[in-house]
């Protein structure tokens, strides 16, 4: 039975909706039960625009490896960043994140040293969401971002760009204090 292409884009928008994470393209195919990945593509591309076109609170974005992700339009995110009180990631997941961010690449060790013994849970978190890879070095991991990670950060995917946004945050965050 073939699909509509209004049914398609709800499937699709349903699922992207439910998720956390970037869903990947083929996922995507499965849900709205097509075979086709150029249709799924140009459904996909439709769906993007339609909210692109709606000037709304939510995008849908393409990112790298073929997977798409819902999210609030980064220019609104700290006008209700106040307002949310339910915390995507706890402050120490965040510090840990932050730690290995700026200091990428890092070994697993250096961050616990850091961090203490809490920093081996909070690892694990930031892997299991896809914001840091982890790859075994000897008798300990070598530890940095993901593309995914850049992407949200709204920055290109290399350690410089990425140390150099932390930078300018850290400050415009001082220089609020200071005010």
């Amino acid at each position: 039975m073939q699909r509509g292409e209004e049914v398609l884009k709800v499937y699709a928008e349903a699922l992207l909706f439910a998720s956390d994470k970037p869903v990947p393209l083929k996922i995507l195919m499965n849900v709205m039960g097509v075979r086709s990945m150029k249709k799924a593509k140009e459904v996909m591309a439709r769906l993007m625009e339609e909210y692109r076109s709606r000037h709304g609170a939510v995008e849908i974005v393409e990112l790298a490896g073929e997977k798409y992700f819902m999210r609030l339009r980064p220019d609104l995110t700290e006008a209700v960043r106040r307002y949310v009180s339910r915390r995507v990631l706890t402050h120490g997941v965040l510090r840990t994140l932050s730690l290995i961010a700026y200091y990428q690449p890092v070994e697993r060790s250096t961050i616990v040293s850091v961090r203490g013994k809490d920093a081996y849970r909070q690892i694990k978190i930031l892997v299991e969401r896809g914001l840091v890879e982890a790859e075994k070095t000897g008798k300990t991991q070598v530890l940095r971002t993901t593309q995914l990670f850049a992407e949200l950060l709204g920055v290109e995917n290399n350690p410089q760009a990425i140390k150099r946004m932390i930078t300018k945050l850290a400050s415009a965050k001082r220089s609020g204090e200071q005010s």
